[in-house]
């Protein structure tokens, strides 16, 4: 009973880890979309302030993605700030949404508001909030954000309010905003412990097929699997990590943790052939 217990959640851990690896490899090799995140703020809370004011008695409201928006994020932060802010009461994302964002894939717009009103419709609700991205560049001298967006009544089939947001700053504090946000997306410290636990619970939940190897007894055998599992670990490194081999001492310290690596998998595969004797 213990042993097939075991046997079943090695093989879930199995598939478990291996959903994860391949999500990493997704969000490293996977569609991205440019990066829209603190440089849209101003307009954002601009926006909602105006919609404040101007959004009459309009009950749920379905938020549609703007367009021109490649990567969500203008229309996540204005999501993000209305719910806060309780400004609208906003329906939630549907689970296709929700899985798209997740894998950085495109969202559909409309910018007609027939379409838009047909929408809200289809989904219940009582208004729709919808716009598009006009412009939102940057040029050496100054990033430029031109934003429109429309607020109407699903049962009357009219437009509550329009309204337009247009900004030039700085192509410089763009820049440092965005670097700002990939800096603090996910501390470095977390991604090398998620490495780490990964590590050590590949081989165990392995165990099997490591302990099916090392019962050939054979040398070439076992260092065929040796380099596998080790090269895997250095391939996360990269994936989780974001190693980048740029210089002297970053290189030193992925040597190291490959070595680290390579010296834990003998002693899990030396464990293996114990448990054959």
């Amino acid at each position: 009973m213990t042993k097939s217990l075991f046997s079943l959640f090695s093989k879930f851990g199995t598939v478990m880890l291996a959903c994860y690896i391949a999500w990493l490899g997704w969000g490293q090799f996977g569609p991205h979309s440019p990066l829209r995140t603190e440089a849209a703020d101003e307009a954002v809370n601009a926006i909602v302030e105006d919609l404040r004011q101007n959004r009459g008695n309009v009950g749920p409201v379905v938020l549609l993605h703007f367009a021109g928006d490649p990567s969500d994020s203008s229309s996540n932060r204005l999501r993000s700030i209305l719910e806060q802010r309780g400004t609208l009461d906003l329906h939630d994302r549907s689970l296709i949404e929700k899985m798209r964002d997740l894998a950085n894939l495109r969202e559909s717009s409309v910018t007609s508001p027939a379409a838009a009103i047909e929408l809200a419709k289809a989904r219940g609700a009582s208004g729709v909030l919808f716009g598009r991205l006009v412009k939102f560049e940057s040029t050496p001298a100054a990033a430029i954000l031109d934003v429109e967006y429309a607020l109407a009544d699903v049962a009357s089939g009219e437009t509550i309010h329009t309204g337009r947001y247009t900004n030039t700053s700085s192509a410089s504090e763009l820049l440092s905003n965005e670097a700002t946000t990939v800096v603090r997306s996910v501390p470095w410290f977390q991604r090398t412990l998620g490495w780490i636990v990964i590590v050590l619970l590949l081989p165990v939940f392995t165990i099997s097929f490591i302990r099916t190897m090392v019962a050939r007894r054979s040398n070439g055998t076992n260092a065929f699997i040796l380099t596998i599992y080790t090269l895997a670990d250095a391939i996360l490194a990269y994936l989780l990590i974001g190693v980048a081999l740029a210089g002297i001492w970053s290189v030193l310290l992925f040597l190291m943790a490959v070595a680290a690596v390579f010296a834990y998998n003998i002693c899990i595969m030396s464990f293996a052939l114990m448990l054959e004797e």
